[in-house]
């Protein structure tokens, strides 16, 4: 540890570093998803499914790009609702479906292609995993996108994560999910574990304002205890945890990892 001499000497002198961290690092973004997703060669008539959907977006936009059949599901009539509505305008080949990861209402070995984004932290991820590989075909392949919390996030700050945002505690441990996907019978071909790069990006192109997030958590903690009169204290601890949400990840104390695995065969 520095004395505190040392450290102002090396605050004085930190110039050279902070304009080394001004260069970008070009950071890969949201769409990167959809790149690695075409790089493993997707085929015409092949069948992706859209676990935890929400507006299916990222359905519509799978069976446009390689010509794929979709069957999108989520466990939300909400998302339902919005998903069938952006079908009907996107006019492919998707199909709606109520369902949840736990249970999926496929057959077995039906599908070639799992999609899963922001979903394994929500639930059980053990047998959630164990579906997929349950209806995917030997040879199909889960894109699964997924947060989780590091050593740096201290248990308290865990707790309150997990209660504001409905999160699993043993799904956000990477080492647990890993484990559930091998159990499950599924080989890991690629992980990617992003950390803050996708913030990096969003910041870089003025698609998320950290400082406007932070501006938001400084005003919220000074009026909580009004804000949770008039909205209650879940709406405030939820808004509170999104906004956390980004700010982790730049901190280093959520992860954002990006998963390939191969079903047996």
């Amino acid at each position: 540890m520095p004395s505190v001499q040392e450290l102002y000497e090396l605050w004085a002198g930190d110039s050279e570093l902070h304009v080394a961290l001004e260069q970008s690092l070009d950071p890969r973004g949201p769409d990167w998803l959809i790149e690695l997703f075409a790089s493993l060669g997707p085929r015409v008539g092949e069948l992706v499914v859209d676990v935890g959907c929400r507006d299916a977006k990222h359905a519509i936009r799978l069976a446009r790009d390689h010509g794929l059949r979709a069957v999108a599901i989520d466990p939300l009539p909400l998302h339902l609702e919005l998903a069938r509505r952006a079908v009907a305008d996107a006019a492919v080949d998707v199909e709606v479906v109520q369902g949840a990861i736990e249970a999926l209402p496929l057959d077995d070995g039906s599908a070639d292609w799992i999609w899963c984004r922001d979903v394994l932290p929500h639930v059980d991820a053990r047998s959630g995993l164990a579906e997929c590989a349950r209806v995917l075909r030997p040879g199909g392949r889960v894109v699964a996108y997924a947060t989780f919390a590091t050593e740096r996030l201290e248990p308290r700050e865990a707790a309150a994560l997990a209660d504001a945002m409905a999160l699993d505690a043993e799904s956000m441990d990477a080492g647990n999910v890993e484990r559930y996907a091998a159990e499950a019978g599924l080989a890991q071909v690629a992980v990617h574990r992003l950390g803050g790069e996708w913030r990096e990006h969003m910041v870089e192109d003025g698609t998320w304002n950290a400082s406007e997030a932070l501006l938001a958590l400084s005003r919220l903690e000074r009026r909580r205890a009004e804000l949770v009169e008039s909205f209650g204290a879940a709406a405030v601890a939820a808004y509170a945890g999104g906004q956390l949400w980004g700010v982790y990840q730049m901190l280093g104390k959520l992860c954002p990892t990006v998963y390939v695995w191969e079903r047996h065969a």
